[in-house]
């Protein structure tokens, strides 16, 4: 039998809080802005705003048509990490 995946927990963006820092999550957002030169995608729901890092999923050098198209709804599975302000990388494009 093949090695299973650790299983991630549904959050609405609303629900992310410093409780969930480690956690593997999904979270489904629609796209604001995608930073190809950082490999970060901002996603948002309704007033919520969370910054993703892409760069292990997704080739800066391939046309990515749908995140170019704003509001694309997207679903992300990830570990959540802290990001220090002063450590932020992302521009909106």
């Amino acid at each position: 039998m093949p090695p299973q995946t650790d299983s991630a927990l549904p959050t609405r963006l609303s629900s992310i809080s410093n409780d969930l820092h480690g956690r593997k999550l999904r979270v489904v957002g629609r796209v604001l802005s995608y930073d190809s030169a950082n490999g970060c995608i901002l996603l948002e729901d309704e007033k919520y705003a969370l910054v993703v890092d892409v760069t292990l999923c997704i080739d800066p050098f391939k046309e990515q048509a749908w995140l170019r198209d704003r509001k694309e709804a997207v679903m992300v599975f990830g570990y959540l990490e802290r990001l220090e302000v002063s450590d932020f990388c992302c521009a909106s494009s």
